[in-house]
């Protein structure tokens, strides 16, 4: 059998990818880019990187990393301060539709370069509605980008967990509207503040669900661990799909969308080696496996996640496999995609 014994082994591996965030997956150097052509740099940006920003390329190219590594460490305080990044700083710079379809058109090339086969894409489109763009306006330039894509990608709508019933409920209806590209419908955001399956998201949740929307899916134990009553309530609302899902004893869950680097990044594991990652597979959960955002992680693919999982975990072709067969399965795709899918995974890996 095929070993993925060097980067490039691990490149040229079919791979599905259920959870990242466009808005967490942004090309720093574009970042740098749509920033500069709105004049204004955040006050919090590293002067260094404004400084190196104004020379040339080569300058301009090390400006971008610099700035990457910089909100990676913001981003690690917290995971309050990494949904703060991405609120102060990406999203910024995502408030017109010729830059969403850009910041979409070039995840989705990214991915493609790095294997991705297909990919679930999740976002939260109130977020681009600072400067005035309509949700439905937010929705058809992303649209416009997934639908020029060379492999199958699907969207999931993100509630935000400091928001309210009535933002929810506006989200349902969104998801409900465009569900030819939406599969899923998600709660997300700082659990550490606003913990536990959210009792006003769970409505807005049913009635994207009844609307025809796929899955529902619910950011869960990244840094609290389970309750009777979180157990309670995705087993009534049949929600089988738990991001991250990392801590505690996950009884009864169907799909974990873990996100080993993310969780790190945030503080909520140590390092690679304490990840429960290979723990909950070897307990036979049906472990996922994604970057969650390559902007705050510092990765540069699900590949690096991979070659983590491989040199820490001793993780063979077997597992890899395992994995996006299981992701496959939790996908929001339809049936015929799906066979399409798992054929090309079973060519590649078996």
């Amino acid at each position: 059998m095929f070993q993925p014994n060097h980067f490039d082994d691990l490149l040229v591996l079919p791979k599905v990818m259920l959870h990242e965030h466009l808005d967490c997956s942004l090309r720093p150097r574009t970042i740098l880019e749509l920033m500069d052509a709105l004049g204004e740099f955040p006050a919090s940006m590293p002067v260094e990187v404004v400084e190196l920003w104004r020379g040339d390329s080569a300058s301009k190219a090390k400006a971008a990393s610099i700035y990457q590594n910089w909100l990676s460490e913001e981003g690690s305080k917290s995971l309050k301060a990494y949904v703060d990044c991405i609120i102060f700083h990406l999203t910024r710079v995502m408030q017109s539709a010729d830059n969403l379809y850009r910041i979409t058109r070039e995840r989705i090339e990214d991915a493609v370069a790095d294997g991705i086969i297909a990919l679930e894409l999740r976002f939260a489109p109130q977020l681009s509605t600072v400067a005035g763009m309509s949700l439905d306006d937010v929705m058809d330039a992303i649209i416009r980008a997934i639908e020029e894509a060379p492999i199958p990608v699907k969207l999931t709508v993100c509630a935000l967990r400091h928001e309210d019933a009535v933002m929810a409920d506006k989200l349902a209806d969104l998801a409900i509207k465009y569900q030819k590209h939406v599969g899923g419908f998600d709660l997300a955001a700082d659990e550490k503040g606003n913990p536990g399956v959210l009792d006003w998201w769970l409505p807005a949740a049913v009635k994207a669900r009844a609307g025809g929307v796929k899955k529902l899916t619910c950011h869960l134990w990244e840094t609290n661990e389970p309750t009777d009553d979180d157990l309670k309530k995705l087993a009534l609302y049949e929600i089988d799909r738990i991001g991250h899902g990392i801590k505690g004893n996950q009884q009864g869950v169907v799909f974990l969308e873990v996100c080993p680097t993310s969780n790190i990044v945030t503080g909520q594991i140590a390092d690679y080696a304490s990840h429960p990652i290979d723990r909950l597979y070897i307990d036979g959960h049906s472990v996922t496996v994604s970057t969650d955002g390559l902007t705050l992680t510092g990765l540069t693919g699900l590949s690096h996640e991979y070659g983590k999982l491989r040199d820490t975990f001793a993780w063979s072709l077997q597992h890899f496999y395992n994995v996006n067969v299981n992701a496959v399965k939790a996908s929001s795709f339809d049936e015929q995609t799906k066979t399409l899918l798992f054929n090309q995974l079973q060519k590649a890996y078996l």
